[in-house]
């Protein structure tokens, strides 16, 4: 090639590309259009897979049969499902690091914490919304307090969701989706296994110590919830 030719390209590359070390104040330089959390939430929806969405939806369809029909076996067998509700949540919403997409998440415009904040949030919602529904018509048809059919929905929920959260900060790719199913798999066994072997601590005289359990385990995701938004600012 022209030697000439070869310095002119050198300049001209020289010029255009910044210096890594400048990166953050080059990319500050840059135009960009402003936008809105609503528009941020929204594009964040776009993202979320449509049969997740779809599934979790699908748990309403016991609500849409009639609640009032239902009896106590019903509650057992959903509250032996819940855990799958939330393996849906806690594997979409950490779905970068499930599948170690962390850096190209970090290559975007917006910082992976409030990618993981927005989706989590989204779904959140979307299971609160879903157990909101269901509780109220379990609690009429099995004639449980609205504490009760609450709880015992809620707990198994929690578990799930929090001890998911725990792995997908040890394990990354498959490994970490193969371990959250296993928690939702060991969660939902031993919702049955109670239900058979120890009928007794469903009686009301137990309902304290669920409350309990269920605030502990409210806690506990909370942190596990901040651990893993936090975890994602010591990615380089």
């Amino acid at each position: 090639m022209n030697r000439y030719l070869k310095q002119e390209l050198k300049k001209a590359f020289t010029l255009s590309l910044p210096d890594p070390q400048e990166k953050t104040r080059f990319l500050k330089s840059l135009p960009q259009s402003p936008i809105s959390m609503r528009q941020f939430v929204l594009t964040q929806i776009a993202y979320l897979r449509k049969w997740v969405l779809v599934l979790s939806v699908l748990f309403l369809l016991p609500v849409l049969w009639g609640g009032r029909h239902m009896d106590a076996d019903t509650l057992w067998a959903l509250s032996a499902l819940i855990p799958f509700l939330a393996l849906l949540a806690v594997t979409e919403s950490t779905r970068s690091a499930v599948y170690g997409m962390q850096e190209f998440e970090l290559s975007t415009r917006f910082s992976l914490k409030s990618v993981m904040l927005a989706r989590m949030s989204v779904l959140g919602l979307l299971d609160a919304f879903v157990l909101c529904c269901l509780i109220p018509f379990y609690a009429a048809g099995i004639k449980l307090s609205l504490l009760q059919t609450g709880l015992y929905l809620l707990v198994p929920y929690l578990l799930t969701v929090d001890s998911s959260l725990w792995l997908t900060r040890r394990y990354h790719g498959r490994e970490a989706f193969y371990g959250c199913f296993c928690a939702a798999v060991v969660v939902s066994m031993a919702s049955c296994a109670i239900r058979l072997l120890a009928n007794f601590i469903y009686q009301f005289s137990y309902v304290q110590w669920w409350l309990l359990f269920a605030v502990f385990l409210l806690v506990k995701t909370g942190q596990e919830i901040r651990r893993t938004v936090t975890q994602t600012e010591s990615y380089v």
